[in-house]
């Protein structure tokens, strides 16, 4: 993938094609980080979040006090993947995707109706590390990855594939403009209104995928 068209893709998410871009911003910006920092997170917090999910998902089923419980579980990879990056991580470490997987499974569980909330539980976790959790729904992960909407799939297959992406996009901005790894990166979200990679990767993939925009295709 050459990087234009994870910006163009950017241009595109934000230009019209998705009214519903501006509540990640305003989500984003109203979120108490230091809640998150803690593994008891406030029912104030985890109802902001979900709020956001259902501004996107008006299905969604999960419930803040078994979240709560779950978070509490989870934490401590959370911490292990805060300052953690997509582009840079070993997803060849097969102990850390299966973190990634345990975490996306019981994320995806939070509800109390047996529903499992795949799409829901990418958003969350990306919500809580933006820089490393890359968001999908049914029609990306089709489009990107064979395997069912599940843990595993995310973790050993679509991750990857979306790493493998950036690393695509990345390498284009260093050959055309004569860029180190660190200042393709840094042109690419300076072109991108400061947007995570893994952010970036789920807009050029919702354009391209969910979206079906020709100029994507």
């Amino acid at each position: 993938m050459h990087y234009k068209k994870l910006t163009k893709a950017h241009r595109l998410f934000y230009g019209g094609y998705e009214y519903r871009a501006p509540y990640y911003d305003d989500y984003m910006k109203r979120k108490n980080w230091e809640e998150w920092s803690s593994p008891s997170v406030s029912m104030v917090e985890i109802e902001s979040l979900f709020r956001f999910i259902r501004s996107w998902d008006r299905f969604f089923q999960g419930d803040a006090k078994k979240f709560q419980e779950i978070y509490e579980e989870i934490y401590v990879v959370i911490k292990e993947l805060e300052h953690d990056r997509i582009e840079d991580a070993d997803l060849a470490d097969e102990s850390l995707t299966k973190k990634i997987r345990d975490v996306f499974d019981k994320v995806a569980n939070c509800t109390l109706m047996g529903r499992y909330e795949s799409t829901d539980a990418s958003k969350i976790l990306h919500t809580i590390a933006p820089n490393f959790f890359v968001m999908w729904d049914d029609e990306i992960r089709k489009g990107m990855v064979q395997g069912r909407r599940m843990g595993a799939t995310y973790a050993f297959y679509f991750l990857p594939q979306a790493q493998q992406d950036l690393e695509e996009a990345i390498k284009t901005c260093k050959d055309e403009k004569n860029f180190n790894r660190i200042e393709a990166i840094d042109h690419i979200r300076k072109k991108c209104n400061g947007k995570t990679l893994a952010k970036l990767a789920d807009e050029y993939n919702y354009m391209k995928y969910t979206k079906r925009h020709p100029s994507l295709q």
